[in-house]
């Protein structure tokens, strides 16, 4: 038997990126000495100090202690390693090490380089230890692979194979806790290290919120470290069927680790929230946090199913701070880089309207996803979860930055600009009328100027903090050069009056359109920018389509959906990029039903809905994205909706669509298919661009049909009240 106080060389492994938190961490355990290599640490120690790593190390797999080196003849010319490893094991006396009774079981780790069949060569070690045994004690013990009582843990090396007992059995992540699992589920040492990482029992935070939990590996992670809970508590480890084995030391050590967990459980604790919009992922951590012990406390956890839109107020007092870890489903819903992207704009802009100041770890698979989460001081650790590369981005969660609307924070200085002057002067006019209104109502993206004056026609409007300048291309009996000194006139005067640099203000030429021209692609420099609209953030493309993705025209209805729509069915026909379903599910609608024709601005509604942190996922039928023809989904589908908003193209010749759309032509036909969808007492919204449109008087004979464009016409878009004309309609009342 071993002596406590016998020194042995014990080998800790872990997954690459660990081992300077794991030297960190076993050091304070007891370990002297420690030589780092990769995916595993070196030391010598006593049996007690190997013990208290199996008790309480959070972040190493195995704990392993080599027995037994077999050397290689180096002048073999081809190498059979498999019969390598048989020699070793079949010329070492197991008896020694543990009995034939007790089962065992094989884990075999090959070197790089070395050219093996690791199943075969598992099989070639257990026949050598069997029979071993055979002719040792002429009886053989039986092979477990799941439980077994002795682990064999064997390196297979350049020069040498070596033969190690398996002290934690399985390995330590596996607590013993996860009996639910989600998909994607990070390891529970990973976890453990990055909550190390994260100095998270240092920042004694009043709030731990996991806001994505997954089967709750983070929350049961802080709580073990929160609770002082040694994660080897409850758990079978691979030295219990060791002849050299101390059960009075091990017994101990087990005690000490129950009274300081009692110990612990008498202090206060934080408040615990995970979240979830996948009611499995709930369940699941709900059931997981019994399983690891703290089913006694599970009324300070605060469990629930709820999206990242639908955070509560966790009323932080003024002292008290927050701690943030989450684990997002990167890849999974979206799959693919941009709207990965938007994932994590969305998780940055929430963050820092919930929790400016405060701490946060946040996991990405694409450094570029962790890169523009707005923190301060950024740090980035990198590890492997299994096979796959995770970046953790920690950091304090930097407050918005200007956070008003640009022209609340916009003062009007004269400016004097030869030959643009009246240019000017318009400009500073339009702003200085649409500013109070502005800040009132909190807009962040309006008109500023649309062709108001014949030798400047262009239009101006703010997203955000920046310009989008559309010229309008001037009649052929215009001199271009004249044209395009008229334009760097505007383009001067706008730097001017706004204070706005060049890197801030976009520009296009804007000539009539026919067919799709709208909507392809113009440029592939893709400056794609968050705004803000009401509730709603919003992404909008700056340089790659002619149209940016919102159109300001109709942020008046946008609004107006929202309010009215809570607890509504809504449908979203030529959805473009579906802002009108992100406000109705921002306002609570029951569902919404987005239908375009074209897969970029489906994918492109997809990022605006994570964006604001709304659920996406395919199993999930609350937000659905059709890929369709508009007339051709409401004459298959039968389902009713209780508000359908519908916003056509004025023509369309789309490939995808057999023949042409025409909004004055087809719109009869169109709206009588959406009026059979729409439920008895429900509200169609109908608006389209076309100047000299018309509404059909069958509709109007029909239907209840009022026109609404007044009220759709927001204050930036007065001066131009041919922008569109929109009507509401209803079922007539039985």
């Amino acid at each position: 038997m071993n002596s406590p106080q016998r020194l042995s060389t014990y080998w800790v492994t872990c997954a690459d990126g660990l081992e300077p938190l794991l030297e960190e961490e076993i050091a304070h355990l007891g370990a002297t000495n420690v030589e780092r290599k990769a995916g595993r640490l070196i030391f010598k120690g006593t049996l007690e100090t190997a013990y208290r790593i199996c008790m309480w190390s959070r972040l190493a797999s195995r704990v392993v202690m080599p027995i037994y080196e077999h050397d290689i003849e180096q002048n073999h010319d081809v190498r059979d390693v498999a019969e390598e490893l048989f020699e070793g094991a079949v010329n070492f006396d197991w008896s020694l090490i543990f009995a034939p009774q007790s089962t065992f079981a094989i884990r075999l780790h090959v070197e790089r380089d070395v050219k093996v069949n690791s199943q075969f060569a598992t099989l070639r070690v257990k026949d050598g230890v069997v029979d071993n045994f055979m002719e040792n004690v002429g009886r053989r013990p039986s092979i477990d692979i799941k439980q077994p009582e002795i682990t064999l843990y064997v390196l297979a090396g350049k020069t040498s194979h070596i033969y190690c007992l398996d002290l934690s059995g399985d390995s330590l992540h596996k607590r013993g806790y996860r009996h639910y699992m989600t998909d994607a589920p990070i390891k529970e040492n990973l976890a453990a290290a990055i909550l190390h990482k994260a100095k998270l029992l240092e920042r004694k935070p009043a709030v731990v919120l996991d806001p994505m939990c997954g089967s709750g590996t983070f929350i049961i992670e802080s709580l073990m470290i929160l609770t002082d809970r040694a994660p080897g508590l409850v758990r079978r480890f691979g030295f219990n069927g060791w002849h050299g084995h101390d059960h009075d030391l091990w017994m101990s050590i087990k005690a000490e680790a129950t009274e300081r967990h009692a110990t612990a459980l008498l202090k206060p604790l934080p408040r615990f929230y995970a979240y979830d919009a996948d009611w499995d992922a709930v369940k699941a951590t709900k059931n997981n946090i019994v399983a690891a012990g703290f089913e006694s406390i599970l009324d300070q956890i605060q469990v629930e199913e709820r999206t990242l839109a639908d955070w509560p107020d966790f009323n932080l007092s003024d002292n008290e701070q927050a701690f943030i870890v989450t684990n997002p489903p990167y890849g999974e819903r979206l799959g693919d880089k941009a709207s990965n992207r938007a994932v994590y704009l969305g998780i940055s802009a929430l963050l820092q309207k919930a929790f400016p100041n405060q701490y946060a770890a946040i996991i990405a698979a694409q450094i570029e996803e962790a890169d523009v989460l707005a923190f301060n001081e950024p740090q980035t650790l990198r590890l492997m979860n299994g096979k796959l590369p995770i970046y953790v981005r920690f950091g304090t969660i930097k407050p918005l930055v200007n956070n008003t609307p640009f022209l609340a924070r916009w003062q009007n200085q004269p400016v004097e600009l030869e030959e643009a002057q009246d240019f000017t002067n318009r400009l500073q006019k339009n702003m200085v009328a649409l500013k109070k209104w502005a800040v009132k109502d909190g807009v962040y993206c309006l008109r500023l100027y649309d062709a108001d004056l014949p030798d400047f026609n262009v239009a101006v409007d703010l997203y955000g903090d920046r310009l989008h300048v559309q010229e309008y291309a001037p009649p052929k009996t215009i001199d271009p050069e004249k044209a395009k000194k008229r334009f760097n006139l505007a383009l001067a005067a706008l730097r001017a009056v706004t204070g706005l640099g060049r890197e801030a203000i976009f520009i296009k030429t804007r000539a009539r359109q026919s067919g799709k021209t709208q909507y392809e692609k113009q440029s592939t420099v893709s400056k794609r920018f968050v705004v803000k609209e009401g509730k709603a953030n919003i992404l909008v493309n700056l340089t790659d389509y002619l149209d940016t993705g919102l159109f300001l025209d109709h942020r008046p209805i946008r609004l107006r959906i929202a309010s009215e729509v809570k607890g509504k069915h809504f449908l979203n026909l030529y959805s473009y990029t579906s802002t009108a379903s992100v406000h109705a599910a921002l306002g609570g609608a029951a569902s919404t039903t987005s239908v375009d024709l074209s897969n970029t601005y489906l994918n492109w509604s997809k990022e605006n809905f994570v964006l604001n942190g709304l659920t996406v996922d395919h199993a999930d039928e609350q937000h659905m994205f059709f890929a369709a023809d508009c007339f051709e989904w409401l004459k298959e589908g039968h389902e009713q909706y209780d508000m359908i908003f519908i916003d056509p193209p004025t023509f369309s010749n789309s490939k995808k669509f057999h023949g042409t759309f025409d909004v004055q032509r087809d719109h009869l036909s169109l709206l009588k298919r959406a009026m059979n969808r729409l439920s008895s007492d429900g509200t169609l919204y109908f608006s389209n661009n076309y100047r000299g449109f018309e509404m059909n008087e069958e509709i109007e004979a029909m239907f209840d049909v009022e026109e609404i464009t007044q009220d759709t016409i927001g204050p930036d878009f007065k001066r131009n009240q041919k922008i569109h004309r929109a009507w509401k309609i209803k079922h007539f009342a039985v």
